[in-house]
């Protein structure tokens, strides 16, 4: 008897059916969940990525053995998406060995559940939608049962671009499967799709063998009757891994009662104030404090434990706060000088500490060492804040930087801030947060009487960054996976407020024999040159000076002091010498984000194979919409691409902490050409340590907060061939990676004060 038949039997027979268990959710090799060939309606788990390996390629009638490799990701409560490769061989050329079937697609479900006890979904869904090869395009609807370790499944397929001869989906017409999980280690299944059957057995690694979340599993298949879609037998493995944990939608956990705040605590004078629920209601004192001057009109939030509530309307004429207040405790000028040298030790920047006329404590500083996210800086500042001065009563304005850019602030009492990173009970609001789209910043500090000044200038350190760099060609006709690895070594060395000058050289390490220099991509392999010698210059344009002087609320109104710009000059993308200029305006709260570009760029090596034409001219545009409680961004960018290609992309980035996966559309054309479509996943993660190292003896080593990679595919295109240069974004530095990685509004703070309390610890 056949091992796989073995391992099947044993499965089945290990019962235990008065144990009342689950069913785990596995992904299949057609890239969607299901059991072994059908899918069901279950969805991978929101935030999680699943990578799933078959040796076998079900509905190649010619040789179904082969390579199947799927990867997927939950991208939202109700969507997953996936992407496939079936290959019958890894490194035959197609067109001189002959390869079989070498198909790269993607897929995509929705799903929703249709009871309270979750017993009963339903789902519809797609597969293979990518590629002119559409050799395994099929779409189905299906409805699920749970009820303790039993599932059935029963659906309807249809499918679509069969060959004579040729490959074909194994899923069309009715179809319907059962599964038994009788234990957590172990499940045994049966499925039947057009007149043909087979069983399996997953068997789950122990949750103990893992690191937390993840998930591991490997199987056996067997065919049940005569058909030519698959082998007799054969092995499957998948593993699941939890991007991150993801944030509780409305509705869905208890909800405690708004506390009132007292005496300093209650909102500035022309401040909109966002009232966030505490542990528990404050106290009332016997000795009040004394209230905190008012500061320039700026929305701002409490920071306290859990989401904000809504915003209430902002005034221009609220009348300051009066109570019977014992005096603001002193802080003496040594106390001053040890916050400098705490926040130094945090591995900020450029550090400020001085005095308002008000009496309370203006403090400033730039964020360099927390490039995985802006929130741990916020929380070092503020530790440091509060350990140092938490056993006074003074005023604080703390407003921080990055490339010297005002990007958040925070006013409060030091001792109420020590209460609430201690997560006191009885904790009063540890400070109010503002973000450049509600006012300007810089006005926090007007009048500032600075005790320490400039102390750890960033101008006196050299930033050495070393960042992966991989270029790859997938599911091609040469290869099921070619590729060019590399590391790009950066030097950039601040030169005064926003500006820095870079330089950045690329060096080859490894490479496939197809990006080899005489190889089909070997216009692409990474080469030992310079990819960037350049010269930026970043500022905040004060438009409510211009456009509203005096006016707060007008300011407020059109988010005036929320547009920046940043211009670039010299050489970008290996090839390209010239200029560029980027506006980004985030108005408000941070819901909403508009940018434009536009430079103009001659090609030093034009004329050579694919390496773009003589001048490039983008000229693009972009909006991105923050949609807070999924913590996901609706993105469109439209225009001149770099390669002077026009058209539009649609997007849509879903975000787990600091990952994010992103599912795209693009439709571009150059001029007297076709138009080009494309579909793609891209994910990005940051590399390194969470904190770099602190910037000392002049030299600071950093990892990198962003690494991204994307796979994409032609669809709808009467030529397959390997298409590159469409809908390329000038490789100049982003104004969105100073602005936190475009998440450097209110309400992202908002969102991650938790994030920001645990770095304060």
């Amino acid at each position: 008897m056949r091992s796989a038949q073995i391992i099947f039997l044993v499965a089945a027979l290990a019962v235990a059916p008065s144990l009342v268990q689950g069913q785990t959710t596995t992904l299949t090799q057609a890239g969607y969940t299901g059991l072994g060939i059908t899918p069901n309606a279950h969805l991978l788990g929101w935030g999680r990525t699943e990578f799933t390996y078959d040796n076998q390629l079900p509905g190649v009638v010619s040789d179904p053995t082969g390579h199947n490799f799927v990867v997927g990701f939950g991208l939202l409560p109700n969507l997953e998406v996936a992407g496939r490769l079936a290959t019958n061989s890894l490194n035959r050329n197609c067109f001189t060995e002959g390869c079989g079937v070498r198909d790269l697609s993607a897929s995509g479900k929705l799903g929703i559940g249709l009871d309270a006890a979750h017993r009963f979904s339903i789902a519809a869904g797609a597969a293979d939608i990518g590629g002119k090869a559409t050799n395994f395009r099929t779409y189905y609807g299906v409805l699920t049962f749970n009820q303790g370790p039993y599932e059935a499944s029963a659906g309807l397929a249809r499918r679509s671009g069969v060959r004579s001869g040729g490959p074909r989906s194994p899923l069309d017409g009715p179809f319907a499967a059962a599964a038994w999980q009788p234990l957590p280690w172990v499940r045994g299944q049966v499925e039947y799709t057009g007149g043909n059957a087979w069983a399996g057995v997953r068997l789950f690694a122990p949750s103990q063998w893992l690191p937390e979340g993840w998930q591991a599993y490997a199987g056996a298949n067997l065919r049940l009757n005569d058909n030519n879609l698959t082998r007799r037998s054969w092995l499957t493995a998948g593993l699941s891994i939890p991007l991150y944990k993801v944030p509780d939608l409305p509705g869905t956990g208890p909800k405690a009662p708004l506390p009132a705040l007292t005496g300093a605590q209650l909102p500035q004078p022309s401040y909109e104030a966002r009232v966030l629920p505490a542990p528990a209601a404050p106290e009332a004192s016997a000795t009040a404090t004394a209230p905190v001057a008012a500061a320039p009109a700026l929305p701002a939030t409490p920071l306290l434990p859990l989401a904000a509530a809504a915003p209430a309307a902002p005034t221009a004429t609220a009348p300051p706060v009066t109570t019977a207040a014992a005096p603001t405790v002193q802080v003496t000028d040594g106390r001053l000088h040890e916050l400098a040298s705490a926040l130094q030790a945090k591995g900020l920047e450029d550090i400020s500490v001085g005095r308002m006329p008000d009496g309370t404590l203006a403090v400033r500083a730039n964020n360099a060492s927390y490039n995985w996210n802006f929130a741990d800086a916020l929380g070092a500042a503020l530790g440091a804040v509060a350990r140092t001065l938490g056993d006074t009563k003074a005023g604080y304005r703390l407003v921080l930087t990055q490339r010297q850019i005002p990007l958040v602030a925070v006013t409060g009492q030091t001792d109420c801030l020590r209460q609430w990173i201690n997560n006191d009970a009885k904790a009063c609001a540890g400070g109010q947060l503002s973000t450049p789209g509600t006012g300007a910043l810089e006005a926090l500090h007007e009048g500032a009487a600075w005790i320490v000044r400039n102390q750890q200038p960033s101008t006196h350190t050299l930033r050495v960054a070393l960042s992966p760099v991989l270029r790859t060609n997938i599911g091609t006709e040469l290869g099921a996976l070619d590729f060019s690895a590399g590391v790009n070594v950066g030097l950039q060395l601040p030169l005064w407020d926003g500006a820095s000058v870079e330089w950045r050289r690329n060096v080859p390490l490894a490479n496939t024999s197809d990006y080899a220099p005489s190889g089909a991509f070997g216009f692409r392999r990474i080469r030992n040159e310079t990819e960037r010698f350049a010269l930026v210059q970043t500022v905040r344009v004060p438009l409510e000076r211009w456009l509203a002087p005096g006016n707060d609320v007008q300011a407020l109104r059109w988010g005036l002091a929320g547009l920046t710009a940043q211009a670039t000059v010299g050489r970008i993308g290996s090839t390209f010498d010239g200029v560029d200029g980027a506006l980004r305006w985030e108005p408000g709260e941070g819901r909403h984000r508009v940018s434009g570009e536009a430079g103009y760029f001659r090609n030093s090596r034009f004329g050579e194979f694919n390496a773009g034409p003589a001048h490039a001219t983008p000229l693009l545009a972009s909006y991105r919409y923050s949609v807070i409680p999924t913590r996901t961004y609706l993105e469109a960018t439209g225009g001149q691409f770099m390669n002077n290609d026009r058209g539009f992309q649609l997007g849509l980035r879903q975000w787990f902490s600091d990952v994010a996966v992103a599912a795209y559309y693009r439709r571009t054309r150059f001029s007297g050409d076709s138009t080009r479509q494309f579909i793609g996943v891209e994910i990005s993660v940051p590399i390194g340590p969470r904190r770099d190292m602190t910037p000392t003896h002049h030299v600071q080593v950093t990892g990198t907060p962003r690494f991204t990679h994307d796979v994409e595919t032609l669809v709808r295109d009467k030529n397959n061939a390997v298409r590159t240069g469409f809908g390329v974004i000038p490789p100049t530095p982003s104004l969105d990676a100073t602005f936190n990685s475009d998440r450097a509004g209110l309400v992202y703070f908002e969102d991650n004060i938790p994030r920001i309390r645990d770095a304060a610890r």
